[in-house]
């Protein structure tokens, strides 16, 4: 699974964005459409309120690099420059167990994942 698509791919409702731009993560999962339905009034793009996670599409992506995802890479990499070392206690996560992030990155991807806010505009 993608722990960052579009609306238009997703299918699990990952979490909120907070004010201060960190991830509310929601357990158990919920269909991409609560999210979708919930944000139909507003008007601001879902992926601005909300993270959304749906299967990743490799290829068809343009942060793929042939062999894996390279934002999830970047991510990593990026918050380990400027924050250090990543927190010791994982979050709450309805799709770890599926996320091409943490397979690939470990541990630190779920640090940096609760950074990252998906605006669509």
């Amino acid at each position: 699974m993608c722990p960052s698509t579009p609306a238009g791919n997703a299918t699990v409702f990952l979490g909120m964005i907070t004010p201060a731009g960190r991830v509310a993560y929601v357990t158990p999962a919920l269909p991409a459409e609560v999210a979708v339905a919930a944000a139909a009034e507003a008007d601001v793009p879902v992926e601005a309120r909300y993270r959304l996670a749906g299967p990743c599409v490799t290829s068809q992506c343009g942060f793929w690099t042939g062999d894996q995802c390279g934002l999830g890479e970047r991510l990593v990499a990026s918050y380990a420059q400027t924050v250090g070392e990543p927190e010791v206690e994982l979050p709450r996560c309805a799709i770890r167990r599926t996320c091409r992030w943490f397979a690939e990155q470990g541990p630190a991807a779920c640090a940096a994942c609760a950074h990252v806010v998906t605006d669509a505009r």
